[in-house]
Formats: structure tokens, sequence, C-alpha cells
């Protein structure tokens, strides 16, 4: 098994994380601490029930597209053309960088109150 099936196994273990934490979000109203940083004062929040609405449908997308990003690539669907195997790998690092600007803005907006 080389470095890039071990890379594809955790683009899809992150995506099915990110499934099951969207999930639980949505379900039981609490907010995972991995979308807001180890030692945050979630009890603190301002409006974490807007957080969860703003977040959930970000995370669902992003955990999903992941998962089936990580899938093909693993069969090695992709493999067949390398072109959109590597556009798709670059499209994997824009999806997580807009990702990581959204639960940033959420944060500030719904968690600690600067946005209006």
């Amino acid at each position: 098994m080389g470095i890039a099936m071990i890379c594809n196994i955790l683009i899809m273990a992150v995506g099915i994380y990110m499934i099951y934490w969207a999930v639980q979000m949505q379900s039981t109203h609490k907010i995972p601490e991995f979308l807001v940083g180890k030692g945050f004062p979630i009890d603190r929040a301002k409006d974490k029930e807007g957080f969860i609405r703003f977040t959930f449908p970000c995370t669902m997308f992003t955990g999903v597209f992941l998962l089936l990003v990580g899938m093909a690539r693993a069969l090695e669907l992709l493999s067949q053309y390398p072109l959109v195997d590597t556009a798709v790998g670059f499209l994997v690092v824009v999806v997580v960088i807009i990702y990581g600007m959204i639960l940033m803005r959420a944060q500030r907006k719904y968690l600690v109150g600067l946005e209006k």
C-alpha cells in the first residue's frame, strides 16, 4: 500500500468523521469541539443555534465531498484520467480552505459575536 492510498483512506475517514459530527450536531444541538478548537468555552457562546444552522450544511457537504473523493481515488476510478485526478486533488484543497474560511466566519459571528 502506497502513500497515496493511505492519504485517500485518510480523506475518506475525515469525510466520515465530518458527516458523523454534522449529524450529531444537528440532532443533539451540541457543538463538537473539533469545530471550535480545544478549550473554547462553548457554554459562553453568543448564538449556538445560529452556529449550528449556519455550519451544518457546509460541514455535511464537505464531509460527503471528502468521502466521495477519497473513495473514488482509493478505488482508482480517476487513475485513467491523470488530469482529472490532479484537478480533483486541487479541488479538495480549495474546498477545505473555503470550509475553513466559512467556519472562522461562523465562529466570529455566532460564537464570539464580533460580526453582525
